[in-house]
């Protein structure tokens, strides 16, 4: 049975929206599933009127090497122009940090219940968080268009 829907985790959206409203942010998405497996979702999950805000939009069908290799997100800060130190990666899997990791950028992970006992910190995570919709905003990761030095301070879990 093909998924078309998921639930988006807490707080996702509202922060996706934060930042798509941030002059001087770019933002996008960079999922390891091929176009044909995760656009119906995404467009489901995310809707089209804020997909079409997007600066880019990857799939694991457009690189060659999926993660935990670093390729999908390299691809994404050449795409949008940005060194990948100036790039925040919202993640929910130790996968996606390792290969945020990997490509030098700061990673936010947003965990599950299934894998709230994986220890993100250790394996370089900038900040973790179950649910985001307890307030986190584009200011939180960014300021003046640099990527701040503590990540979520004050609400990241310990």
């Amino acid at each position: 049975k093909l998924v078309t829907t998921a639930p988006p985790r807490p707080g996702v959206l509202e922060l996706m929206d934060d930042a798509i409203a941030t002059p001087g942010l770019a933002v996008g998405i960079c999922s390891a599933s091929t176009r044909g497996g995760f656009e119906k979702v995404v467009d489901a999950v995310v809707g089209q009127a804020r997909l079409a805000k997007l600066d880019t939009i990857i799939a694991g069908d457009d690189v060659q090497n999926k993660k935990p290799d670093p390729e999908i997100y390299n691809l994404a800060a050449k795409r949008l122009g940005l060194a990948n130190a100036d790039c925040v990666v919202v993640e929910d899997s130790l996968v996606g940090l390792r290969a945020a990791k990997s490509a030098g950028m700061k990673c936010v992970i947003t965990y599950t219940e299934s894998t709230e006992d994986a220890d993100f910190y250790a394996e370089g995570a900038d900040a973790k968080l179950f649910d985001m919709s307890a307030g986190v905003t584009a200011d939180m990761l960014f300021e003046g268009g640099a990527v701040k030095a503590d990540l979520l301070a004050g609400l990241k879990d310990a």
